[in-house]
């Protein structure tokens, strides 16, 4: 009876020690149905182009030989789906995307030297769509940024370097691009690391609560890292499984015990 009595000692232990309810897994919790948020960013920030970024353009024109000097990878109809096949794979990139010089100029076939860095890429778009009706016919210009990227790590499914093309990305959205978090993440702590130009910045995120929306690291800026730290229960999950090892080898030796004093008496 006092080895029984042990046996579900143990076995209470280890079931509260891994079980986790699923309010650890909910973000903003304190949200309630129909409440407005105040202060909350109501809009994303507008990429500003710089020098030395890599840029996508898109120039379609009724003449395609014209829109082969401007697309040398174009293959069938790459113009607005929105994915990463539009903008060829990586390597190609780098070949086929417009570097921004150092001046701040990106150099075009046909149109010679356009100045974007400082603009945003609506502005860079309609800058570029002017100077393309000086020389061609009824053209469409297309312009994304190709090296805004972070890097999703920690307790995400799908970890690793996520692109996005349109300039701007909360981190709501970047950790579903890493396919949503495990059954072990901390949502109460998730680390942002930012390189600025002489400094590096880290912001604490607790995605419990709405004050996810104020932090200065909801919206991401190029080459942060957002980190999921591992809760308390993924340690317990390892020991757990040393635990259930020798609680199953006591069972089994509590049990041949009992089957031989029954049968001793």
């Amino acid at each position: 009876m006092k080895s029984y009595l042990i046996f579900f000692t143990l076995s209470a232990i280890i079931l509260q020690t891994s079980c986790r309810s699923s309010k650890d897994l909910t973000m903003f919790q304190d949200l309630q149905n129909n409440v407005s948020l105040s202060n909350v960013p109501g809009k994303a920030p507008e990429y500003i182009i710089k020098p030395f970024d890599n840029l996508y353009l898109n120039v379609l024109t009724l003449d395609p030989e014209v829109n082969a000097l401007f697309n040398p990878t174009m293959g069938g109809n790459s113009f607005g789906s929105g994915t990463q096949q539009m903008y060829g794979d990586r390597p190609s990139q780098y070949i086929n995307g417009y570097m921004v010089q150092a001046d701040g100029t990106i150099n075009l076939p046909i149109l010679g030297q356009i100045e974007v860095a400082g603009l945003n890429l609506v502005e860079a778009r309609l800058g570029i769509m002017e100077r393309a009706e000086e020389y061609l016919k009824e053209p469409n210009v297309k312009v994304k940024v190709l090296n805004f990227k972070v890097n999703v790590t920690g307790e995400v499914r799908n970890p690793g370097i996520y692109y996005n093309y349109e300039g701007n990305l909360n981190v709501i959205d970047a950790i579903s691009m890493a396919n949503g978090i495990t059954d072990f993440a901390d949502l109460k702590n998730v680390l942002v690391i930012r390189h600025n130009e002489n400094s590096t910045e880290t912001f604490n995120i607790d995605f419990t609560d709405r004050s996810v929306y104020l932090s200065g690291a909801f919206y991401l800026q190029p080459d942060d890292v957002i980190y999921i730290k591992p809760n308390k229960f993924k340690g317990s999950r390892d020991n757990n499984t040393i635990f259930s090892l020798i609680l199953s080898t006591f069972s089994t030796l509590a049990t041949i015990l009992v089957a031989t004093s029954v049968l001793a008496q």
